[in-house]
This record gives C-alpha cells, structure tokens and sequence, in this order.
C-alpha cells in the first residue's frame, strides 16, 4: 500500500515492493503471481468489513422490501470503509494509472445492491439499467470527495443518496413495472 501511495501504477515493480518490505523476490512469489495479485489481495483485504457488513445487512433485512433504513446502512458500511482507507481510496480515485482499481470498485459496488435485488427476486434488465445509472452516480459524488472537488461530508453524500434512492425506491419494489419509453414521454 506504501508504494501504491507513492508510485504510478506503471511504476510499481515486484523488486520495489520487496525492498520495501525488506523481503527476497523468492518470497514475493511464494505468496504472490505478480503485481496484480497483489492488488487484490488488497482489495480483499480492505473490502473484507464491508463484505461482511453487507452480509448482516441483508440477513437482517432478507425477504423484505427494500427499505431506506436498510439502504443507510449498506451506505455508512460504505462510508466507514472509505474513512478507514482515505488514503488508499483517493490515490486509486484520482491517479489515472489506477483506473482498473477504480473500476473494480464500481463493480463491487453494483455486485453488492445486484444481489440484493436478485435475493428479493426484483433483477431485471431495466432495473440494472437504472442500477448502474445510479450507483456510477453516487460513486461519482465519492470520487468527487476523495479529489476535493466537493464540500460535501461523507455523510452529506450518504444522506443524498439515501434522498435520491427514497424518491426513486418504486422502481426496486415487487411488482412494480418499469416502461422506460413511457417514463420518458412524461
């Protein structure tokens, strides 16, 4: 993670990591493939708390209609993630080199309401649709915070999104039917 802090992506070498943590590159390689392999360790380890405490959220919550309270707790475990690795997050947020890491972020993100809405039995095309369209909205409020091109507070963006999600929640509950082009003419 130091080297992450301070290095490019591209800059990042398997010599440079064990020197850093004063080990031999035989060593490295007993544990790791390459680079990449790395990083996700990383990523595992860092997103491991919020895997969890999405797990507990939608055992508390299982077989229920998706409910604000339930949505403000996946967005703290979110927000206590980011608080816990500031550093991290904003070098993968605003270095270009990490744009791989930043994508493998979103997509965590999406995995994780996804299978909410496929444990309810609510997937759908459209509903993914309005999925991504939404959490690549409020990603874009957290990479904002970690850039500094926001003076939102971290709880000001979970409040947002919790305001956005409440006016749009008919469209994450059962049975309600989702005609885009309709929608649209209104």
């Amino acid at each position: 993670m130091k080297q992450l802090l301070v290095k490019k992506y591209n800059e990042l070498t398997v010599s440079g990591i064990c020197d850093a943590v004063n080990i031999s590159r035989r060593t490295f390689y007993l544990h790791y493939r390459d680079i990449d392999d790395v990083f996700n360790t990383l990523f595992d380890e860092i997103n491991q708390p919020l895997y969890e405490g999405f797990d507990q959220v939608l055992k508390e919550y299982q077989d229920k209609d998706p409910d604000p309270q339930m949505i403000s707790e996946i967005f703290q475990l979110i927000n206590d993630t980011i608080e816990r690795y500031t550093p991290y997050l904003t070098r993968i947020a605003a270095e270009p080199s990490y744009s791989a890491v930043q994508l493998r972020h979103i997509r965590l993100m999406k995995s994780m309401i996804s299978s909410y809405l496929d444990q309810i039995h609510m997937s759908s095309d459209t509903r993914r649709i309005y999925l991504d369209y939404y959490v690549s909205g409020i990603l874009e409020l957290y990479f904002q915070w970690y850039s500094h091109e926001t003076d939102l507070t971290l709880d000001e963006i979970r409040e947002f999104a919790l305001a956005v999600m409440k006016s749009d929640m008919k469209y994450f509950l059962p049975g309600y039917q989702i005609h885009p082009a309709k929608e649209y003419r209104k």
